[in-house]
């Protein structure tokens, strides 16, 4: 049962992998995270994430965001804002789960005379009210830079944390440190 949401988030990626707008892929020495995002609405975007490390376990978002320009006068930084719905496991020594609601939202901005370079990043917190299960909260955050090898494609350098607080063992640290990335853009 434990192996359920893993199986239902992973089908919903899959499936909807052919009508993605966006895919994502990053991966370092321990860690490799699948995304996928969708453009239901001129400005609002639904998404899934799946976030596995070798050796801590896995979590799987789901979100949802209000997108848009976030300086009407600034057409190169777009922003959104939402919640997501994230299931994480822990490694099998630790033997915990449980479901958060995190609220946060992303940002990225563009050189407006370099279109080629952008800048982003993200945060989202689940409080302890927010949190079921095994899980007491929840923290995760990243920050990239990126160069458009072609306009619908970018390769990206960040850096991330995803962090879950459980009842019995505390924090974890699923997920530190650097990355590497492609992303590319289904229009």
């Amino acid at each position: 049962m434990k192996l359920f949401p893993a199986v239902m988030i992973a089908g919903l990626l899959a499936s909807g992998a052919a009508v993605a707008t966006e895919l994502d892929l990053s991966v370092n020495a321990d860690a490799v995270k699948l995304g996928a995002e969708f453009d239901v609405t001129n400005n609002l975007r639904l998404g899934g994430n799946w976030l596995y490390h070798q050796d801590k376990g896995h979590v799987l978002t789901g979100d949802a965001h209000v997108t848009g320009n976030a300086a009407p006068s600034l057409q190169t930084l777009r922003a959104g804002l939402g919640l997501q719905l994230a299931y994480v496991d822990s490694d099998e020594s630790t033997k915990e789960d449980g479901f958060g609601i995190p609220l946060g939202g992303f940002v990225r901005y563009t050189l407006p005379q370099y279109d080629r370079i952008s800048f982003g990043g993200s945060l989202y917190y689940a409080p302890g009210v927010l949190s079921f299960g095994d899980l007491d909260s929840y923290l995760s955050w990243d920050a990239w830079a990126g160069y458009d090898v072609i306009r619908d494609a970018t390769v990206y350098i960040g850096v991330r944390a995803v962090k879950p607080e459980f009842e019995e063992v505390g924090t974890q640290h699923i997920d530190t440190g650097m990355h590497f990335g492609v992303r590319i853009r289904l229009r």
